[in-house]
């Protein structure tokens, strides 16, 4: 079974999430959900711009990367989609992604992703202060999850 994250009732609505929120979210969630209901494969959390922690740390991580190409703005091999999984699911921050998962039987194990978008860091990250580079800041995001129930 696979969940859905939405950060508002309304799809047409957007809502950022601060990494406090979503970790507050999901482990009371989790907490609620009861023991009889079918072990959980995975959450679709939506757009990675939805997470603006999310965004930055790929645009971040883009910048230190010597497999990201960020003048063209590509993956120096594989395509920008496995690039962006790969980065998402080392396991710094698939451990950030996993805290409110501690105490439940279920651990994240991988994050896949699709429809990555790509764009000048003074747009994207501005914060960032790298001009023209062409960085990773959203993508559709499905966290795996492991159930050991």
């Amino acid at each position: 079974m696979t969940a859905s994250f939405r950060p508002h009732t309304d799809a047409f609505m957007h809502c950022e999430v601060a990494e406090s929120s979503y970790r507050e979210v999901i482990s009371n969630w989790l907490s609620t959900r009861p023991a009889s209901a079918p072990p959980l494969r995975g959450l679709y959390l939506g757009r990675a711009l939805t997470f603006p922690w999310i965004s930055r740390h790929l645009a971040e991580a883009a910048l230190r990367d010597p497999q990201w190409d960020a003048r063209r703005g590509k993956a120096r091999s594989g395509g920008p989609n496995q690039w962006v999984s790969s980065t998402l699911s080392g396991p710094t921050f698939l451990a950030r992604i996993a805290a409110p998962f501690a105490g439940t039987p279920y651990t994240p194990v991988g994050i896949s992703v699709e429809k990555v978008l790509v764009g000048r860091a003074q747009e994207m990250a501005p914060g960032l202060n790298a001009g023209k580079q062409l960085l990773p800041f959203d993508a559709q995001l499905w966290l795996h999850l492991d159930a050991s129930r």
